[in-house]
Formats: structure tokens, sequence, C-alpha cells
């Protein structure tokens, strides 16, 4: 996927260029990494799910108990999109971050509660959905355990298990690492939810599990219900890895990506197509 940086971004609804100093040394995400993000997806220029987005940026701010500056709800999160897609001469496909962060101030005790949130987007060639050509390989993370709290379907500004698990995947020479919780469970990659398929049936963890409350996540789960697939949330032991037909894996910057290996197991792809055609109509329709 060719990406191409943007040159203009929104700091508070202002346009910045992307080459500018936008905050200072005391920034708390920074700091503390005290803040909540969102990655999404343009297709012809026009944001996807956003409604799911905002559902889940809106649950991470009141968790964290921060204040959005009003101008973010004086336009919807749509038009914010669409203001940075034309600002930097997108119409087709691109990614777009949204972080939100609370504003400078304290120590782990903050000084205020108002936040300021930061827009970002990168062109892309794909104007939708396309499926890996090459399945990815994955070996699974063991070296920490992912707890279960409020926090573990968040996407925040603390990654550092993530970055750990991909660095291990890099060092084992895999596409991808898969996480386990606390339990001993298998619940996510380090980008993205997973779903494994056997005899035609999906299955993937339930939030309850510690996973990421991942929008595509939703959005698969729910076109699978729609078109008389079954799907179900249940506890993923390790040996699904091995006794699974098919696994792929879900996030919306990508859609869904095949897994072709794990160790000595390979997998199909059979499901995966299948979905992949109905999400790409589902968002034309």
């Amino acid at each position: 996927m060719s990406v191409v940086n943007s040159k203009i971004l929104l700091l508070n609804g202002e346009e910045r260029p992307a080459n500018d100093v936008l905050f200072t040394p005391y920034n708390r995400s920074f700091r503390y990494g005290d803040g909540v993000f969102e990655s999404m997806r343009l297709v012809n220029g026009k944001l996807v799910f956003a409604q799911r987005h905002l559902a889940r940026l809106m649950a991470g701010i009141n968790l964290l108990q921060m204040r959005l500056p009003d101008n973010f709800i004086s336009c919807s999160l749509e038009d914010w999109c669409n203001k940075l897609a034309i600002r930097n001469g997108v119409n087709a496909g691109a990614r777009v971050r949204l972080s939100v962060f609370r504003n400078d101030g304290g120590h782990y005790n903050p000084q205020v509660n108002d936040a300021s949130w930061l827009l970002e987007l990168w062109a892309i060639e794909d104007n939708e959905y396309v499926l890996n050509d090459i399945g990815l390989s994955i070996d699974l993370f063991q070296d920490i355990r992912k707890p279960i709290n409020k926090l573990s379907t968040l996407k925040t500004a603390n990654a550092q298990l993530y970055i750990l698990a991909a660095l291990y995947s890099k060092k084992m020479n895999v596409s991808n690492a898969i996480l386990i919780n606390h339990i001993g469970n298998v619940i996510e990659a380090t980008n993205a939810n997973l779903f494994a398929v056997k005899n035609g049936v999906l299955y993937t963890c339930p939030l309850a599990e510690g996973c990421v409350a991942g929008v595509m996540r939703a959005v698969i789960m729910e076109i699978a219900s729609e078109n008389r697939i079954a799907v179900y949330e249940v506890p993923l032991p390790l040996s699904i890895l091995l006794n699974s037909d098919e696994l792929f894996l879900t996030n919306v910057t990508s859609g869904l990506q095949w897994v072709s290996s794990y160790k000595a197991k390979t997998y199909s792809t059979d499901t995966a197509k299948k979905l992949l055609d109905l999400l790409n109509k589902k968002i034309k329709s």
C-alpha cells in the first residue's frame, strides 16, 4: 500500500503545515501517553464508519475524563475529515488518524482535563479494501501478557506492549505477532483483531477477554450476521491457531488480511475473500 504524507494537518481545527512545531516539551501525550486515538479510512474522499469511530472515541475520552474543545463538536467528524482531504487534494483513498490528548500541565495528576485534537491524513493508492496477495506469517508473543481492564479495549497513546510485540515479530522474521491475555488466551495481533474460521464458522474473542474494540471487527461481525455466516464471540485457546481452517486479521485501515502460516500450519482464504467482497459492497451501498 503506497502512502503519501499530508502537507496540511488540523490542530484543534486550525490548519498547520505538517512540518510545523505543534507541541511543547510538556505535552502530556509525549510525557505520559495521556490520550487516545482513532485510525480511520477514507473511500472516495469520505470517511467510512464515522459513527462507530465517534462512539469509540467518546467512550475513551469519557473514561480518561478529558473534555474536547467546543469546536470539535461544532462540526461532524466527517466534515473535519472532508476538510482535511480537500486541503490535501485527496478525493479517493486515504488513511486518517485522530489523536486526542490532555493539555499541558501537572505530572501524573493533571492540572486540567481540557483536551486538544490533531487530525492527520495519508493518501493511499487503493480506493477500496484489497486483500493481501501474499498471506501473512505469524508467531505467538508470550513475553508479556495483556491485562484485562477498562483500558484494554481502548486505542490509547501508550502502545508499548504492541511495540514490543512488533519488535518480536521482526526478530522472528514474520509478518505479525499474536498477543495473549493474562489468562493465556489468544486475543489479537499487534495492530488488528483476530478471526478464526473452522468449518465455515467465524470465531473471535469477546471484548471481555481484553482485545481492542476494533471498528472493523464490529463491521465484519455485522456483515457475517447479515449474510447468514455464523459468528461466535468466545475465548480463544492457543490451540485455535493450529486447529483453524483460516485466520485473518481486521482493522479499518487495511480491512481484512489473511494469514497464510503459523509455524508449520498453513491456512486457506475462502472466507476472507468472501467477507472482503461483502465489505466493499456494504461501503458502496
